[in-house]
């Protein structure tokens, strides 16, 4: 079956879509003879029609993908998961392989819960222990799930380089995650939201005398809610992933700020003053990730004023071979994990 079978990636969403591109591509370079065909539902909101139109073929989730015994289809894990669902099922009936990439921190297990009951594929891939942890405790089983590390990651910091920890403390850079969706998604509360956050952030930096730049999350691309937020004290600017890149972005900032949005890794990482602000009674969102790689978790706007007062906070190194399984190395383990599947 090795000249006739294909692997099948399904590309939707935001940084989904991202790590899939990325596996695509890998898995191209180490595999060369596999026949590799990317579907869309079009929903991508950060990639140009442009390369979606010349690299991915339109799939309509309500027809069959046409898997054969033998193909391997790979998803990202998006909510509500029915067209996930409905992948696992043709590939079950056709007897193909399915596979997950659930790429974010600390990822959601709940995402394969429908019901009351688990609707799995046939392999997991996650980026760290907690996403493991997660799946495990929720009852998928361990051989289900593969410890590959994060893809997205992993090529993102072969492009960035340690920065000094400062330019002046002038600017906050607020990255926004859609709170109240997700707290819906989830069936809980954390008593915050996006909007609010930002409003507190802009006193905040009228207190510190530093402008706000807020980078909205692709998710919010067409949402004007944050345009109203302004001082007249300090300069509050709203832009999104069409302006700079999460790179350019990070690099512009003093400090960076957001509730659990993964970016707040890469900044650590980058050197940046990095702090997760959760105004919640509930036990923060990555709260345990966050504390393995020293980024403060802070309850109160009076907590997180201290924080970026504080010139010597945060001085330590970013320790993500604690968090994310084969760091630097996730590239390699994708191809030969398929490779072996293959046979």
């Amino acid at each position: 079956m090795g000249s006739t079978m294909k692997v099948y990636f399904f590309v939707t969403g935001n940084l989904a879509a991202e790590t899939l591109l990325i596996a695509a591509n890998e898995l191209k370079s180490k595999c060369p003879d596999l026949a590799v065909e990317l579907l869309t539902d079009g929903v991508l909101p950060t990639l140009p029609n442009d390369f979606v139109s010349s690299k991915m073929k339109p799939h309509n989730i309500a027809k069959e993908i046409g898997l054969k015994k033998g193909d391997i289809v790979i998803t990202g894990m998006m909510w509500p998961g029915d067209k996930e669902r409905a992948i696992f099922r043709e590939a079950r009936e056709s007897k193909a392989k399915s596979i997950v990439l659930l790429q974010d921190i600390s990822g959601d297990a709940n995402k394969f819960m429908y019901q009351g009951e688990l609707h799995l594929p046939d392999h997991i891939c996650v980026s760290d222990t907690l996403t493991y942890e997660n799946l495990i405790n929720i009852g998928i089983p361990k051989n289900k799930v593969v410890s590959l590390g994060s893809l997205y990651l992993d090529n993102l910091f072969k492009e960035i380089e340690q920065e000094s920890n400062n330019n002046n403390n002038k600017r906050i850079g607020y990255l926004t995650v859609p709170n109240l969706s997700d707290f819906k998604n989830w069936g809980s509360d954390y008593g915050y939201n996006e909007i609010e956050i930002g409003k507190e952030l802009v006193e905040l930096g009228g207190r510190l005398n530093m402008d706000l730049i807020i980078r909205k999350h692709p998710k919010e691309l067409a949402s004007d809610k944050y345009d109203y937020l302004g001082s007249s004290s300090i300069k509050c600017e709203v832009t999104s992933h069409k302006d700079a890149s999460i790179i350019d972005f990070i690099s512009s900032c003093d400090v960076v700020v957001s509730t659990y949005s993964t970016t707040l890794i890469i900044a650590k990482k980058m050197g940046k003053k990095v702090v997760s602000y959760q105004p919640t009674s509930n036990k923060p969102f990555r709260g345990d990730v966050y504390k393995r790689l020293g980024i403060p978790v802070t309850k109160s706007i009076e907590e997180l004023y201290s924080h970026l007062l504080s010139s010597s906070f945060q001085q330590g190194k970013c320790d993500l071979d604690s968090v994310i399984f084969n760091y630097n190395h996730s590239g390699e383990k994708f191809s030969s994990f398929i490779d072996e599947l293959r046979y």
